[in-house]
C-alpha cells in the first residue's frame, strides 16, 4: 500500500484493495474488498456506502492490510474472518475444517422436511466437520436427537462450539471415530452425510484456496472420489429402522455412479433424486425397503 502518511478513506481504501487483488487474480474482488474491510471495522457491509468518506485509524488500517496479505495469497476468506453462513446461520470455521458449501443445504433441507414426519427422530451425521448440518437440523427439529460422528478432534470441538452458540448442543451427541464405528448397536430413522467426494485427480487441478488451505481428508475420497460411498451405503442398512432413510450430498456428474454402488451392494431403495439451483443432481435419498434392520425403541 501506498505511503505511511497517506490517510485512506473506506471508499479509496476498497478501490485500492479491488484493483490489487484483480491484479492477484482473485474472484469478486470488490466484494472480498468489502466483506474483509466490514469485518475488520465492525460494520455491516451497507455501512461501508453511508460512510464511505470516513477515515480508517491506523490500528484498523494495519489488521486490515494483514487481511489483504492473506487473502492475496488466497487463503479463504472464511478462514480470514473465522465464520461463513450456512442456512442463514453463522458457523466457526478454521483450516480444520472443511468451508460448508450452498449445495449442503439442499441435504439438509430434505433431511428437515422428512424428519418433521417423526416427532422424536433419532438424526446421525457422519462426518459432521463444523457441525453444519447436525447444528442447523436440531435448530429446526427442536424434538429430535442427533449424532455428530468425526475422525478430528479438532473438527468435533469446532461442532461443539458451533452447536452451543447456536443452543443446540443439549441435543446433539459428538463421537470421535470412523463412519458408523462410534455408534455400534444402534439404530436411527435418518443417516446424513456428505462424504468425500474430490478424486485424486480432481485435487491437483482444485483451486489454490481448496487444495492448499482446506483439509483433504475431508475433499479426497480416493481414486475416483467414491472411496465414502462404498463404506457407508453398504453399512446403513443395519444402523436404519424401519422406515429409515439415508440422504447423501452427491458430486456433479457421478450420481449415476453412487446409484449403482447402492443397488450393488445394499437393498436401499432410491427414494428421490434432488437437483440443485443449477439443475445438477445434488442430493441421494435411499430408503429401507421391506425387509426391516431394526426395531425403534
Amino acid at each position: 500500500m501506498a505511503s505511511q502518511q497517506k490517510q485512506w478513506t473506506v471508499l479509496s481504501l476498497i478501490d485500492w484493495t479491488r484493483q490489487f487483488f484483480e491484479n492477484k487474480g482473485i474472484e469478486s474482488p470488490r466484494l472480498e474488498a468489502e466483506v474483509l474491510l466490514a469485518h475488520v471495522l465492525g460494520w455491516k457491509r451497507i455501512e461501508l456506502y453511508t460512510k464511505f468518506d470516513r477515515i480508517v485509524p491506523p490500528d484498523k488500517l494495519a489488521e486490515f492490510k494483514q487481511s489483504i496479505v492473506q487473502r492475496s495469497e488466497h487463503r479463504p476468506t472464511q478462514y480470514i474472518l473465522g465464520k461463513c453462513e450456512f442456512l442463514s446461520l453463522e458457523f466457526r470455521v478454521t483450516e480444520a475444517v472443511l468451508i460448508p458449501r450452498p449445495e449442503t443445504e439442499h441435504l439438509v433441507e430434505a433431511l428437515i422436511e422428512r424428519a418433521r414426519e417423526i416427532a422424536d427422530a433419532r438424526i446421525l451425521d457422519i462426518g459432521t466437520g463444523n457441525g453444519c448440518i447436525v447444528v442447523s437440523a436440531a435448530k429446526s427439529l427442536p424434538m429430535a436427537e442427533f449424532w455428530a460422528v468425526d475422525l478430528s478432534e479438532e473438527a468435533l470441538e469446532i461442532a461443539r462450539e458451533n452447536a452451543l452458540r447456536h443452543e443446540v448442543d443439549g441435543k446433539i451427541h459428538f463421537l470421535k471415530g470412523d463412519l458408523f464405528e462410534p455408534v455400534g448397536g444402534q439404530t436411527f430413522d435418518f443417516i446424513a452425510s456428505n462424504p468425500p467426494y474430490v478424486s485424486e485427480a480432481e485435487w491437483e487441478g482444485l483451486a489454490p484456496e481448496i487444495r492448499d488451505f482446506e483439509p483433504r481428508n475431508a475433499l479426497v475420497g480416493g481414486a475416483d472420489g467414491l472411496d465414502a460411498y462404498r463404506k457407508i451405503i453398504p453399512q446403513a442398512e443395519k444402523f436404519l429402522l424401519p422406515g429409515g432413510r439415508l440422504l447423501l450430498e452427491l458430486p456433479a456428474g457421478k450420481a449415476s455412479q453412487i446409484r449403482e454402488i447402492a443397488a450393488r451392494f445394499s437393498s436401499l431403495e432410491v427414494e428421490a433424486v434432488i437437483r440443485d439451483y443449477r439443475k445438477i443432481e445434488r442430493v441421494l435419498v435411499l430408503a429401507v425397503a421391506t425387509k426391516n434392520y431394526g426395531c425403534r425403541e
